[in-house]
């Protein structure tokens, strides 16, 4: 990373190790560092043992107690209302419709490199930068930022970054993007950040326990689960269910049936209000529908019949896939081998080797 200029970034502090690497590597360069966390969810109804990362209040209090270390100024901005609107409202819709949303992506979208990265803006910084693990890269012939892949292929986080703009990635700084998740806590360590032990959380943050069902009951006091029929993909009733926002594609516990082998929730059909149940031999699909892509910049749009990778899941692998059939946001990909559990709802993000062209939501398997 070049020399700042005594640039100004303000560092999306979430209490974790990672940002707060962030923020002690962008001081040292020499940036006028300021550290913002967000309050995006009143949890006090809630015990706060329940809450993830960027959620909690105790993530708040880490992520100030690193910033008296580091001496530099710290805030805390409220941003509640944008993140029901764009975030907590499009995961309630989606899941009680058969999705399976993932709600980090809209948050990264709209929550920090839009508003986060207005009110920036508004302050006089030059930068925003979190604690995620990838890089962007300026093209030197083009002049279009490429959003990259993470030096450390277990953390890579990309794959949350996919709904970035040219205009965003201009303004947006990775510093832990180029070192592994090793080495970020050893730089914390030694330097005596109070987080760096801290565990990281794997749940959805607004969604205490993970309980998507509960949560679901909770924020819409008018919902009701809708019972329904499970069925076998030729069509035959084998039992009922009491709402189909229970099920996800690939779940194998919890269906409520006993055959004396494993059966696998394989299709959900909304607007029947069916639940569709086989071997796991059927979870296998060979394409899919892809829908609402944003794709990083006009040379990164694929043509029909290009071969990338994509990730339909962040844990899954890469799958070597065709584009068949592209239209603006639409896409429709063909697996070269077929993929496991892919999820309507869930993101699926195009890469080019350690580049990323953009990403969009899954419509439909095929």
């Amino acid at each position: 990373m070049c020399a700042s200029n005594h640039k100004t970034v303000i560092v999306a502090m979430s209490g974790g190790v990672d940002s707060s690497v962030a923020a002690f590597l962008l001081k040292e360069q020499g940036y006028n560092v300021i550290g913002i966390s967000l309050q995006l969810y009143d949890q006090s109804s809630y015990s706060e043992t329940l809450f993830g990362s960027c959620c909690s209040l105790k993530d708040i209090h880490d992520a100030r107690r690193v910033a008296e270390k580091l001496a530099i100024p710290f805030y805390v901005i409220n941003l509640e209302k944008e993140f029901r609107e764009e975030v907590i409202d499009n995961f309630l819709s989606r899941y009680s419709n058969g999705k399976t949303p993932n709600p980090c992506i809209l948050c990264n979208q709209k929550i920090k490199f839009r508003h986060l990265l207005n009110r920036a803006f508004g302050i006089g910084a030059d930068f925003l930068a979190t604690g995620h693990y990838a890089s962007i890269e300026k093209d030197s012939a083009s002049g279009e930022f490429i959003l990259k892949k993470g030096i450390d292929a277990n953390k890579d986080q990309s794959y949350f970054l996919a709904g970035m703009t040219q205009a965003q990635m201009q303004n947006i700084l990775f510093p832990v993007g180029s070192l592994k998740k090793i080495e970020v806590r050893e730089i914390a360590r030694e330097n005596g950040l109070p987080v760096w032990e801290k565990k990281e959380s794997q749940e959805i943050c607004f969604v205490p326990s993970n309980n998507y069902r509960d949560f679901l009951k909770r924020e819409i006091p008018s919902f009701r689960e809708t019972p329904g029929e499970i069925m076998t993909s030729d069509g035959t009733v084998v039992g009922k269910h009491n709402g189909i926002e229970n099920f996800t594609i690939g779940q194998r516990k919890g269906i409520g049936l006993a055959f004396g082998k494993p059966f696998y929730v394989t299709a959900l059909i909304p607007e029947k209000k069916q639940v569709v149940i086989g071997d796991e031999n059927e979870l296998f699909k060979t394409g899919m529908k892809v829908t609402g892509i944003i794709w990083h910049s006009e040379r990164a749009v694929p043509a029909s019949g290009m071969r990338l990778e994509v990730k339909y899941r962040y844990r899954s692998k890469y799958a070597a896939a065709e584009i068949i059939a592209i239209d603006g946001e639409n896409a429709t990909v063909k697996f070269l081998e077929p993929q496991k559990a892919i999820t309507p709802g869930q993101a699926a993000v195009f890469y080019n080797d350690d580049s990323v062209l953009g990403g969009g939501w899954i419509e439909e398997s095929q």
